[in-house]
């Protein structure tokens, strides 16, 4: 990967992992133009030594309302909302993967990619994190960006791969400000993720 795709992907794996309140003077207290704070990165190799997907927990009930991290984002990015029974088990429903600009009804055929892949992250710097900052890294629901619902090969072929190695075969798939998300008539959403 070229050391200015490394950067930018490091910055936004710092910038993902300090929004939120466990770092809020971190994200406030630095403003500076992007070449300016690419340029002051440090450039290290990436170390993948001791990665596990496990030592990322993640699609749990933060809130307690009964639906995991999956089903907040499947109910977030819904096309056509769907039907929320018991233990927060979804039916109906119908979303709209920006990657391969698929439309899907069956939750089974989605997957929730996470932006910045886990593994990126523990190769930049997370293996470093404790398990409940992780833990809060791959169940990030305040950042809209974080997560996204797309169809399950499609983010199976990505895998642990990072922008420099792997791009959605749409070409003109796009997030809609930073987001998948949708509004029934399949325009792009406004409404916030529902957070933890």
């Amino acid at each position: 990967m070229n050391r200015r795709l490394r950067a930018a992907t490091t910055i936004l794996v710092a910038a993902l992992a300090t929004t939120g309140p466990a770092h809020p003077a971190v994200a406030a207290g630095y403003s500076a133009p992007l070449t300016t704070a690419v340029a002051g990165l440090a450039v290290a190799a990436e170390n993948r030594t001791g990665y596990s997907r496990d030592l990322f927990p993640h699609w749990i009930d933060a809130d307690g309302d009964g639906c995991t991290t999956r089903n907040e984002v499947l109910l977030a990015e819904a096309v056509s909302a769907p039907t929320v029974t018991g233990a927060c088990t979804l039916t109906g429903g119908r979303w709209y993967s920006y990657y391969d600009d698929a439309y899907w009804t069956a939750t089974g055929d989605l997957d929730i990619d996470h932006m910045v892949p886990l593994a990126e992250a523990w190769d930049s710097g997370a293996r470093t994190w404790s398990t409940s900052r992780r833990q809060a890294y791959a169940n990030d629901l305040g950042d809209s960006r974080a997560l996204a619902a797309v169809t399950d090969n499609v983010n199976q072929a990505k895998s642990d791969q990072d922008p420099a190695g792997w791009l959605p075969p749409y070409a003109a798939g796009t997030s809609p400000s930073g987001s998948p998300s949708r509004s029934a008539g399949g325009s792009p959403s406004t409404a916030p993720r529902r957070a933890p």
